[in-house]
């Protein structure tokens, strides 16, 4: 039986160590990015409702200025406030199918 040198074990143990921790050290990188990116996405999201809720939210506005005005009826301001709720809806529905589309396995 061959003897086992002392130093050499060490450096076995040291590097089976080091590649463990950069392997670690790899998934929490990974990890990381994917909480930034779900940030990002998250706020462009908020600035995409926001953008769209500012349109809406006019929109309406003028559909009761031209109801004022005799030029619209009650049916067109509902039909406009179905507009918004489809739009508001959209974003939440696009939300939704990337979500179930990313979790899909092949």
């Amino acid at each position: 039986m061959k003897a086992v040198n002392k130093k050499q074990t060490g450096q076995t143990v040291k590097t089976v160590a080091f590649a463990i921790m950069m392997l670690a050290a790899a998934g929490a990188s990974a990890a990381g990015f994917a909480a930034d990116g779900k940030a990002m996405i998250t706020q462009i999201r908020t600035g995409i409702y926001a953008v769209v809720g500012v349109v809406a939210g006019l929109c309406l506005l003028w559909q009761f200025v031209q109801g004022w005005g005799g030029r619209k009826q009650w049916t067109d301001i509902l039909e406009t406030s179905l507009w918004i709720v489809g739009a508001g809806a959209g974003i939440a529905m696009a939300t939704w199918l990337f979500t179930k589309g990313g979790s899909m396995t092949f």
